[in-house]
């Protein structure tokens, strides 16, 4: 297995929905979801018939990728882990909950910091946090199929320099990279995320160096916690094991299929709960793909396959 770091450098603004689900053009996240990336690729795919090699390539584990997670720089930013430690000495400090609280993403090299923390020993909290770009919303109006003009908001992600969003690839021979590498270059000049037809979505891969320290936590599978690095869902013969004295949060997936030829009109896929990225299991799991078409003439695959780290409390 080979582990490989992929910096998206994106020249566009950003717009992804949010986790609870419904209308979301007035918001976006910052982040994206390894199933909607997983997704984003199969769109790309299916236009010159690379989809079946893409499903064959992740249902058989030769290539599975994380979330993206945002970088600064030279610093790589990790989901903050789920895991529950009963510290009294840290109820008292009512500041320290919060900041505990407040940060979403962990810098790596402060990442072992971070877990002492947690534990009760001092830590400085204050210069974990960055600022990685800003939310901006812009005004449109609709004309098509409306008697009136109708104003809509949109929001999306602009990030400041030498910020932007990285995620990890592991991959079980060069062949299956190089067309994981291909595909995600097209599909930067595509756009991924909502909006594209305006421009959105747009970025430029570039293949990085993979920290050494981190690819060790990738490949220790002897850590009391191994915690998710995307979005994941054991599948039915899973399930009780992977989630037995582990520590988890669920988000809501589901949306509308983005294909011409599933339907006439636009449909809903079926909604499912996966696992969110930092939960924080004892065990690892494979994860399955899973079939979410509701009435279309092709299957729509939801990623439930994602990457883990070791993380030892």
């Amino acid at each position: 297995m080979e582990y490989s770091l992929y910096k998206l450098e994106f020249s566009t603004a950003l717009h992804m929905g949010e986790d609870t689900g419904g209308a979301s053009l007035d918001n976006s996240r910052m982040t994206i979801h390894s199933d909607t990336l997983f997704s984003a690729l199969c769109c790309e795919a299916a236009r010159d018939r690379r989809i079946t090699q893409l499903i064959q390539f992740f249902s058989e584990d030769v290539l599975t990728i994380s979330d993206t997670f945002p970088y600064a720089g030279e610093e790589f930013f990790l989901p903050k882990p789920i895991i529950f430690v009963d510290n009294e000495a840290r109820k008292s400090e009512e500041g320290q909950k919060k900041l505990f609280k407040s940060l979403e993403f962990i810098p790596f090299s402060r990442f072992n910091d971070y877990l002492q923390g947690l534990k009760g020993d001092p830590v400085d909290l204050n210069n974990m946090s960055r600022t990685f770009g800003h939310l901006t919303t812009n005004t449109k109006v609709a004309i098509k199929g409306q008697e009136l003009p109708l104003p809509y908001h949109v929001a999306s992600w602009r990030f400041l320099p030498e910020c932007a969003l990285y995620l990890i690839v592991r991959s079980q021979n060069e062949k299956a990279l190089a067309f994981f590498e291909e595909l995600l270059i097209d599909l930067g000049l595509s756009g991924v995320g909502g909006k594209q037809s305006s421009g959105l979505g747009k970025f430029t891969p570039h293949r990085t160096p993979l920290p050494q320290e981190l690819l060790h936590l990738l490949e220790d599978e002897e850590a009391k916690y191994q915690m998710l690095l995307g979005t994941a869902l054991p599948t039915e013969e899973e399930m009780d094991e992977a989630l037995q004295d582990g520590w988890y949060a669920t988000i809501r997936r589901g949306g509308f299929v983005r294909s011409e030829t599933y339907a006439p009109q636009a449909l809903k896929k079926k909604t499912i709960y996966m696992l969110s990225p930092g939960s924080s299991l004892t065990t690892r799991f494979t994860g399955g793909l899973f079939n979410l078409a509701d009435g279309g003439a092709h299957p729509v695959w939801r990623c439930g396959k994602t990457l883990f780290m070791g993380v030892n409390l």
